[in-house]
């Protein structure tokens, strides 16, 4: 039987350093999570006495392994559950260490977090943050932006520069850092779990985690399909390779999900609404998915397939949110589920998928975008597809079929219809701006090839990095204008009116962006030059001057072409 204890992080750190191995998440904590963390030390700090503060419940499997450094043994763990936490807690000690001046307190914390052979980490990482953590913990290295290669590094150096900010705050505040490092060390208490049977481990996670718990979905599933694979494999070497497979499979899922920032809970519900045989009008709830998976992995070659399902599903999402461009096009859920259903379609060769996936992507933004319609537009026509394609079903099993499919899905919303309402004489900003930046890309794109050239990838990465398209978007007739703008626009035209319209927007880097402003078309076209490599701006400062003529007439030429880039395929 397991016994829970109860320990304060010395406690915990005592004989012991930790693994996470490569089929767990990489670091993955948000701000939000943190700053609950350092509220929580905060609020402990003004509890007079020796008040304890309950932080969390930890699960850890006692591999056997032993690492000796000098006189000294450490057991080695794996980190099941908490390793979130750990790896926060701990980046707080690198950081306060940083802090300390040379002597006993700084040498004592070092030698917790790497120990005296220089080699021995208090927590080894094996997944994609491996290499940026390892260098924190050994020297202290902050990443640097170039450092900064994945989601996953990103996320790991946010964190690492947030638990700095909190330390350095602390300091600022006049507060103690010595206080500061006996509150995490021997007042923070975790209950933990300790079990040298794996099988116990994937038990103990999985009712700890349905009593509402927050973990992600994709984490809960992982420890589900290795419990039932443990579970119904016939002997203990059967156990033994399902579980080391499984490893290795999840390892991979986990890699993947690194890249590019895509839930869980989606992976897992997207998976189950393409994958299962419930018939349901829109993606399936991530309770429902897991739940079923759980149920038909009655073997461990079912809960492999089931795996194999999830990685795929990764892959795909993945990709997708690799091609950041179309954004407002993936931005829908059961678009996303559509394109993933067609990538993963096997009756379909690669250059098969990539002319279905044209028509899934002009007939997305047609209902979508040209014609701003709702998320709920459409939902059990797209999920029904989805399966269809996915499966291979009657009128699904050639590339011939699906194209016919994806065009019928926009027989409702035609082109010039989506156009004329959509874009001519109408805001294409307020509201607008993920649609307009993809708009405008495309339509960028479209002068590249019509010139026989590239698009500048350096300008391109410029506005994709961007926080958010409004901060790319320019108006190149001011929305508040000097006196310099004054008779441009017709007799009785109203300004808001014209600003916004798709012909007057163009992109620039936020940088130029901020600089172009209010000022004179003469003097806003020196700052438009730095942009030269976009054709689009090209375009517009060979113009002598900006006036309402010149807006239509470049609006007009964005219809004209717009028909064509979102018209069905012939």
């Amino acid at each position: 039987m397991i016994q829970p204890k109860y320990v304060t992080l010395t406690g915990l750190f005592a004989d012991r350093v930790f693994r996470i191995p490569s089929y767990q998440r990489f670091y993955s904590w948000q701000t939000k999570q943190r700053n609950d963390l350092f509220g929580d030390i905060l609020t402990l700090a003004e509890v007079a006495g020796d008040g304890h503060h309950f932080m969390a419940t930890i699960v850890c499997h006692d591999t056997g392994q032993k690492a000796s450094v000098g006189s000294t043994e450490y057991h080695v763990f794996e980190v099941v559950d908490g390793q979130q936490r750990i790896t926060t807690l701990i980046m707080i000690l690198r950081a306060i260490a940083r802090e300390l001046e040379e002597g006993d307190n700084k040498k004592e914390v070092e030698e917790l977090l790497v120990k005296r052979d220089g080699h021995l980490l208090l927590l080894q990482t094996n997944n994609a943050n491996q290499a940026l953590f390892n260098d924190y913990l050994r020297t202290g290295t902050i990443p640097s932006a170039t450092d900064v290669k994945t989601h996953a590094d990103r996320n790991l150096q946010t964190g690492i520069t947030q638990c700095e900010q909190f330390v350095e705050k602390w300091i600022a505040d006049g507060k103690d850092l010595l206080y500061l490092l006996l509150l995490v060390k021997n007042r923070l208490g975790f209950v933990v779990y300790d079990t040298d049977d794996k099988r116990s481990v994937y038990t103990v996670f999985e009712v700890l985690n349905s009593r509402g718990l927050e973990v992600d979905w994709l984490d809960k599933s992982k420890t589900v399909l290795m419990g039932r694979a443990f579970e119904t494999a016939p002997t203990e070497p059967a156990q033994a390779a399902a579980i080391q497979e499984l490893e290795a499979k999840w390892g991979n899922i986990y890699q993947r999900l690194a890249l590019r920032p895509v839930p869980g809970q989606e992976v897992l519900r997207v998976t189950a609404s393409t994958r299962l045989d419930i018939d349901a009008g829109k993606p399936l709830s991530a309770e429902l998915s897991l739940s079923q998976f759980k149920e038909m992995s009655d073997s461990p070659a079912k809960a492999q397939e089931v795996t194999n399902w999830l990685y795929r599903t990764t892959d795909g999402l993945v990709g997708l949110e690799e091609k950041r461009h179309l954004g407002p096009v993936i931005n829908i859920l059961q678009a996303r589920v559509l394109a993933v259903a067609i990538m993963l379609a096997e009756q379909i060769t690669p250059d098969q998928k990539e002319i279905c996936l044209d028509q899934w992507e002009r007939v997305t933004f047609r209902i979508y975008g040209l014609l701003r319609n709702d998320a709920r537009t459409k939902v059990g026509d797209y999920m029904r597809l989805a399966r269809k394609i996915l499966r291979a079903e009657q009128g699904a099993k050639t590339a011939d079929q699906v194209l016919a499919e994806l065009k019928h899905l926009g027989v409702e919303y035609p082109i010039n219809s989506a156009v004329n309402s959509g874009l001519a004489n109408t805001n294409c900003y307020e509201g607008f701006e993920a649609e307009c930046r993809y708009l405008l890309w495309r339509y960028e794109e479209h002068l590249a090839a019509e010139a026989g050239s590239e698009v500048n990838k350096e300008l391109r990465e410029a506005i994709w990095n961007a926080r958010s398209a409004a901060e790319t978007i320019e108006h190149v007739f001011p929305q508040h204008p000097s006196a310099d703008w004054n008779g441009k626009l017709d007799a009785g035209a109203v300004l808001e009116e014209q600003v916004h319209r798709i012909g007057n927007l163009l992109l620039l880097p936020q940088r130029l962006n901020s600089e172009a402003t209010r000022n004179a078309f003469a003097v806003k076209k020196g700052s438009f030059r730095k942009s030269e490599g976009l054709r689009m701006v090209k375009e517009v400062i060979k113009k002598k001057d900006w006036r309402q003529v010149e807006i239509e007439e470049r609006e007009k030429r964005i219809l004209k072409w717009a028909k064509t880039a979102w018209a069905d395929l012939p």
